[in-house]
């Protein structure tokens, strides 16, 4: 999510440059309008400009701006001439002594740059979504994000701008706002965006692209894209089309004069205020209309429309998870979605220790796998359980009234808790997201002495709720199966214990805490199964070489363990590992090893041989098939154990830039190139099961 990174920017710089940045939640106290003009030399990567910061109704001009740090300053004028500035450490500031005058304030910074970032040529998986590219021009493309220092830019203050961009004949240039002006001069081109809507930053983009439209009601919609591409413009403008249609109807109208999907020249997946950026790899992907690209639109509400206030958590990735990728699964069935959040929960208690956790108020941005797993899922988590306590309309209302009320201003948890309060009496909605926000961790829950009483002709089932320290308040869903049906119902959890009875009109057969994964909770290890998340969540892992591997393994071992994040990790030789030296390690096996103690017990519908292995009754070996497979360790089956598997140096190395991508996953199987298997293995008990014998 790119235009969030400025903002977070604009956060860290307030500690830095006192008197800049207005106080967190409140609007600014001045009116910032920025006329950006710049020339851009794709040959060169160069930039020459000028930005003109005007602050209107007598309000302060700020006292520094932002810009590249390596940038050169040719002049700083004021209405009265030249000003005095210093420069230093991408900082520009003008003593304030020297700005006072009645009336506007304008100040005009000349400067030079050159963008050379480098581009990833074949990225591997990372928690780093810039993978580090902030500025970038080249005749290939553009890319100038709003935290690069490609104008001078007042941190945190919103404003409103005028954009000049002078390129070459043959680019395209793409901002937020409205193109208000094309114009062909010799072999160059000029282009003018307006953007009226208050942002903290822009972005620029540009390419040789043509240029496809559409509309989402009333709403003009474009595709840009390279040559190649052209196929791809009829899906993804009808479905920016249905994401807006879909998310004025939940939200209110949308918020920007326009909605663009932009191809990028490397890897990218960036919802800016107006358009998406994403990478010519990424925008091929078959699955992204369905989902990426709707969650992109969904922050042009939450996240883009409406600010978060990072000094008080930023809300906006776990709100927009919720209302896109976990809405999607709902809408195809309450199976899907149930399954969507049990992934949250995987990936919670294998990617989140203890001493990793941390609070919702916290979270700015992913930079991590527990970042992520926090800010995302236990976010979109946390507006699952407040849907649950306001009920549907309760809670798709007040996200409205949010957006009437918050747009274009910083936003907190609390406006949420306000919003929501006001529509559901009853429900102290401050409360529950303070429990859930301001603290860090999960409530860990079991059930005990559960038995079953005949009752003349009925059943009452008895049991207690039992949760560990420190304790949550929470209503716990329960669901008793019976002979005849099922039965639901609902118990208040604040302490160590608490004692439930349900009626049933039938012998009971089994009882089920949650059900429906609709609590964000720790699961127990034995409602995890092995996943891939387990191994690169491990905080003890051997990585190990199987004899006779090495030549066809070697660099997909290395890749692998970059994407993740486990590059520093030793691959050790199968020949050197004492496997009595295992126990309590996590192991990474590549290559199915001679030593048999190590995966000595494996699913009834896995079996597995030198030169190929059988799932579910169908043969892989051929050249182009691989798998990873997380199972239990032979030498410790508390801990996890992953099996690479491939027939040949090419799969390998598909397999092993595939994998990091499917952390939720226990089984991956590719078949030429292309993923044909992914699977969780069944759970097959939990504390939080009680299964009747017949003898309560």
């Amino acid at each position: 999510m790119g235009s969030l990174r400025s903002a977070l920017w604009a956060f860290i710089l307030s500690g830095l440059l006192p008197g800049i940045i207005t106080e967190a939640g409140a609007k600014p106290t001045t009116s910032i309008h920025y006329d950006i003009a710049v020339r851009i030399e794709t040959a060169s990567g160069a930039l020459e400009g000028s930005g003109t910061v005007t602050v209107r109704d007598d309000g302060a001009m700020p006292p520094a701006f932002t810009l590249r740090p390596d940038a050169r300053v040719h002049s700083v004028t004021g209405s009265g001439g030249a000003l005095p500035y210093r420069f230093e450490g991408g900082v520009l500031r003008v003593p304030q002594s020297a700005l006072s005058s009645p009336g506007d304030l304008r100040i005009t910074i000349r400067y030079a740059a050159a963008f050379h970032d480098a581009i990833p040529g074949d990225p591997l998986y990372t928690e780093d979504p810039t993978y580090g590219v902030t500025g970038v021009i080249s005749k290939r493309g553009l890319f100038l994000a709003d935290d690069s220092g490609w104008y001078p830019k007042v941190p945190g203050a919103f404003g409103t701008y005028r954009i000049r961009v002078d390129v070459p004949a043959g680019m395209e240039v793409v901002t937020a706002g409205t193109l208000k002006e094309r114009t062909p001069d010799g072999d160059r081109l000029d282009f003018v965006w307006e953007i009226e809507q208050p942002l903290r930053g822009v972005s620029l983009s540009g390419g040789p692209y043509a240029v496809k439209t559409g509309r989402a009601g009333r709403i003009p919609s474009f595709f840009y894209h390279f040559p190649g591409s052209e196929r791809l413009a009829e899906p993804y403008l009808s479905a920016v089309s249905r994401y807006i249609a879909l998310y004025e109807e939940l939200f209110g109208p949308y918020p920007f004069p326009k909605f663009a999907v932009v191809e990028n020249f490397f890897p990218t997946g960036y919802g800016f205020p107006s358009y998406t950026l994403l990478g010519s790899q990424v925008i091929r992907l078959p699955f992204i209309v369905d989902t990426s690209l709707g969650h992109e639109v969904a922050h042009s509400w939450w996240g883009n429309g409406v600010f978060v206030d990072y000094g008080k958590g930023n809300w906006s990735e776990g709100l927009t998870t919720y209302v896109a990728d976990h809405l999607y699964k709902e809408k195809i069935s309450p199976e899907e979605a149930r399954e969507y959040r049990a992934r949250i929960l995987r990936n919670y208690a294998t990617l989140v220790s203890p001493r990793e956790d941390f609070p919702l108020a916290e979270f700015a941005g992913r930079d991590s796998p527990a970042s992520r797993a926090v800010g995302y899922g236990k976010g979109a988590m946390v507006f699952h359980m407040a849907r649950k306590l306001a009920g549907d309309e309760g809670f798709w209302q007040a996200l409205k009234d949010v957006c009437q009320k918050r747009l274009f201003q910083e936003t907190s948890w609390s406006d949420f808790a306000d919003a929501f309060a006001a529509r559901s009496r009853g429900t102290d909605f401050h409360a529950f997201f303070r429990q859930w926000v301001d603290r860090p961790g999960a409530p860990t829950l079991r059930i005990d002495r559960v038995e079953a009483t005949k009752v003349a002709h009925a059943w009452k089932v008895r049991g207690t709720l039992l949760q560990e320290a420190p304790f949550f308040e929470l209503f716990v869903p329960l669901r008793l199966e019976t002979e005849s049906g099922e039965i639901f119902a609902s118990v208040f959890v604040k302490d160590r214990e608490t004692t439930f009875s349900i009626d049933a009109g039938s012998r009971p057969t089994r009882l089920t805490v949650d059900p429906d994964a609709d609590l964000f909770r720790r699961l127990h290890p034995e409602e995890v199964p092995p996943d891939i998340n387990a191994i690169k969540g491990s905080d003890a892992l051997v990585a190990v070489m199987a004899a006779g591997q090495e030549v066809m393994l070697d660099g997909a071992a290395r890749a692998l363990l970059s994407g993740l994040g486990l590059q520093e990790l030793v691959v050790v030789r199968e020949s050197e590992l004492h496997p009595a030296q295992l126990k309590g390690r996590d192991l990474l096996v590549f290559g199915f090893p001679r030593t048999k103690q190590l995966f000595d017990v494996l699913p009834g519908n896995l079996k597995v041989a030198t030169e190929h292995f059988t799932l579910d009754e169908t043969v892989y070996g051929e050249p182009g098939d691989g798998a990873f497979f997380a199972l239990r360790s032979g030498i410790d089956t508390s801990r996890s154990a992953g099996l690479f598997l491939a027939f040949s140096r090419e799969a390998a190395d598909v397999l092993a830039r595939k994998i990091p991508h499917y952390g939720s996953y226990s089984v991956v199987v590719i078949r030429d190139n292309n993923v044909a298997v992914k699977k969780v293995w069944p759970v097959a008990d939990s504390p939080l099961i009680h299964r009747f014998s017949f003898r309560e």
